[in-house]
Formats: structure tokens, C-alpha cells, sequence
């Protein structure tokens, strides 16, 4: 039904809404989480957390975390005007930060980007007054201090080499959910251009920058008529492990209906491929230095998690379809497993998956009870997230009836 009304965003819209509630009425379960593991909040009593993405994980290799805190209700669109706080906690605490840092460039999907580029430094995305632009800003855990910022937002890095940015007032225009509110949404005309917006490269050392990629560029690429007329944007940048290649969506609009692409660049703006192009590609993430892992749309039309070989381009769907069931989610790999969720079911639960790349197993670790006060801009999945060690697991969720970022230790 999803697909059938993909050309119709209003209709479909109403229609999974009533839809979902008609069958929560149904199947509503009494009780609000169940997990295999013991879990607990970050943040102080009263404010509400968050960590961002599913593509980063929150803590260091030394044990500090990172996250959002937000007093204004994240129940409520972001407010350029009410600013969050990337905050640090002290490994082993939850409640005291030991630093907080206010930014007015957010939404509730990603935050402000902030990620660790090492065991000191961290980097996440502002909004200069002065200048009215989107800038990045780099703090040192050790001294507490700000000790670079760019003039263009992250995207995402690769540690201390170089980071890639893209024009977050096209998302904001195309996709508020994952744009910033501090500058007018982009013209018909300003949307148009092709030439002058894409993906840029800024080098971590001297500050130097280049538009990597035009859309001119992007469009080039196995072109098709309908780009001629269509309306472009990129997003969801992540860089291999290696640092030398990365992967984009490619996402253009042909009237009110969306049609994804998943392409493959070298990290100097070479070797530009397409990956995928059979209408939707969702959620990504790199199982190893050449394969990726994504929920899409395959050759054959199925919707389901693939492995990608980025070299020979050939697709296997992970276990056979064991995940198929649950459909859409956000996969984080550490060494052969990797952990994903999904998105409400009939009861209103979202679930916890641990996969297994070698053996096909798939374990619930826990569901969680997402109300309908959070819904469109304001939804909270759960963008699970390892420890480098692999021995916890962070994730979003709104189970009590407030935004949280949890923790959950996994047993071996």
C-alpha cells in the first residue's frame, strides 16, 4: 500500500497513520519495554537525550560519551531559537556531564553530528550569527576548549585528515528532518542549480576546501532524462573504514515522487559508481573495507538487506531473508555482527535485533514502546549503535514518554 501511494506523500501519509492506529487498538501490549539486558538513561532529571545516527557511535575508545540534552520538548519541531547542548560524560556516569556545549544547528534524527575524530576531539556542527552560515566546531575533551572550527558543517570525517560536507539548507527545503531551521529554506532557482552545490571536501590540517562533487557531476553518472527536470539532493555520507572511499544517496525528485540511488566514490573525488538504482535505498553502513551493508530496493524488486560488493557490484541478501519480516531498520556493524531495529509495529513496539554476518542468527535484544506523540519530524527511532569493543550497545527511544539515550551491557 506504502509503495502503490509513493506518488501521493499526502495520502499516504494519512493512510499509515490511521492505519496504525486502528491496529494499536488491537494488538497493544501492557507493558512499556523488554530487554534481554540491563539498560539505563543519559542526562540529568528534566532534560531529555539523544545521541544522533545510527553511523556513529557515542563513545570513545577511553569511555566518554557523547550526546544531545535538550530542555525544550523534543515532542516539538526543532526551534533554531532553542538551542541543545552537546554534552561529555565521564566514562561509567549517566546523569552529570562534565561539559556542555550549546548549538542552534539540529534536528532530532541527527543532532548536530557531533562524533569523537580521535580519543580528544570531538566535532559537531553550529550556526555563526555573525556570518549567517553552518559551520563545524572542534572541542578537546582534556582541555575543554574549542580548538578549531570550519567555515562549512561535517558531514561526516575521517579523523583528523579531512571531512566531507554537504548544503544542509537543501535539506532543510527537501527533507526537514535531517536539515538545520537557521536560514530560509533554498528558492526555486537557488534549488535548481546544479553547478554549485554537491559534495565538498575540507582538509582537516589547512582548512582547504573544494566542491568535490557538483550535482552537474552526480548527474552525469549513468545519467537519465528525467535528472534534466528532476530536483537533487545528496545525504547520509559515510566513509569507509580505509578513509579512501565513501558512499552517498543520491536522492531527486521527478514531481512529488522520491527515487534513490547509492553510489560509490574514491575520497579524492574519483571512481564516481553507481551501486544501486532500482528506485529506494534506505540505510547503509560498511560491513568491511569493500562490502556494504544496506536495506534497498534489489534488480528484482524486493525490499530487504543486501551485502554489496563495492568491487564486482554483485548483491546477496543477508541470511537468505532472515530480517525480511521486519523490514526497514539501521544496521551499525562491529567485526561479524551487526545490530539494527526496526520501525513501530502493530502494538507500537520497536525492536532490538543482534544479526550474526557469519552464521544468519538473528537475536532480539528488546522492544520498546514508541507513542504517537512523536511522529513525522519528531519520530524517535532507535539508530542502535556499538562501543568500539563491541561489548555495549547505545540507542534512542521515547519508551517512558521523554527522548532518552540508553545503554545496554551486553553479556559474552
Amino acid at each position: 500500500m506504502a509503495r502503490g501511494l509513493s506518488r501521493l506523500p499526502f495520502a499516504k501519509k494519512v493512510a499509515k497513520s490511521s492505519y496504525a492506529r486502528l491496529m494499536f487498538l488491537f494488538k497493544r501490549k501492557k507493558y512499556p519495554f523488554w530487554a534481554k539486558y540491563d539498560i539505563a538513561s543519559f542526562g540529568p532529571n528534566g532534560m531529555e537525550s539523544f545521541s544522533g545516527y545510527y553511523d556513529k557511535s557515542p563513545i570513545s575508545h577511553d569511555g566518554y560519551v557523547l550526546c544531545h540534552l535538550s530542555g525544550y520538548s523534543t515532542r516539538q519541531k526543532p526551534d533554531a531559537k532553542a538551542p541543545v547542548t552537546v554534552a561529555v560524560f565521564a566514562p561509567g556516569e549517566t546523569e552529570k556531564p562534565l561539559l556542555q556545549i550549546p548549538t542552534c544547528a539540529y534536528n532530532w534524527q541527527q543532532g548536530a553530528r557531533v562524533h569523537w575524530l580521535n580519543n580528544q576531539l570531538f566535532i559537531f556542527n553550529d550556526f555563526d550569527q555573525f556570518k549567517q552560515k553552518f559551520i563545524s566546531r572542534v572541542f578537546s575533551k582534556s582541555t575543554m576548549q574549542e580548538v578549531r572550527h570550519f567555515d562549512y558543517p561535517v558531514q561526516d570525517s575521517f579523523g583528523t585528515d579531512y571531512f566531507l560536507s554537504i548544503n544542509y539548507r537543501r535539506l532543510i527545503t527537501l527533507r526537514p528532518d535531517y536539515g538545520y531551521r537557521n536560514l530560509q529554506p533554498l528558492s526555486k532557482k537557488e534549488l535548481a542549480d546544479k553547478q554549485n552545490d554537491g559534495i565538498w571536501k575540507v582538509d582537516y590540517v589547512s582548512g582547504k576546501k573544494r566542491l568535490l562533487y557538483s550535482f552537474a557531476n552526480i548527474c552525469d553518472t549513468q545519467h537519465k532524462e528525467e535528472f534534466d527536470a528532476a530536483i537533487h539532493k545528496v545525504n547520509h555520507l559515510i566513509i569507509s573504514p580505509s578513509g579512501k572511499q565513501f558512499i552517498f544517496l543520491h536522492r531527486y525528485y521527478v514531481g512529488k515522487k522520491r527515487f534513490d540511488r547509492l553510489l560509490l566514490s574514491g575520497a579524492e573525488g574519483e571512481q564516481l559508481k553507481v551501486l544501486a538504482d532500482y528506485g529506494m535505498v534506505s540505510h547503509c553502513f560498511w560491513a568491511d573495507k569493500k562490502t556494504v551493508l544496506a536495506y534497498l530496493r534489489d534488480q528484482n524488486g524486493k525490499d530487504a538487506y543486501c551485502l554489496i560488493d563495492t568491487i564486482t557490484g554483485s548483491f546477496v541478501h543477508f541470511a537468505d531473508g532472515a530480517l525480511d519480516m521486519h523490514g526497514d531498520g539501521h544496521p551499525h556493524v562491529n567485526g561479524e555482527l551487526f545490530i539494527t531495529d526496526t520501525y513501530p509495529d502493530k502494538a507500537r513496539m520497536q525492536h532490538l535485533l543482534l544479526c550474526n554476518l557469519e552464521t544468519g542468527k538473528v537475536e532480539e535484544l528488546g522492544e520498546f514502546f514508541h507513542g504517537f506523540d512523536y511522529n513525522g519530524e519528531t519520530r524517535c527511532d532507535l539508530h542502535p549503535r556499538f562501543s568500539p569493543d563491541g561489548k555495549r550497545i547505545f540507542f534512542d527511544s521515547v519508551f517512558d514518554g521523554t527522548r532518552k539515550l540508553y545503554i545496554m551491557e551486553l553479556k559474552s
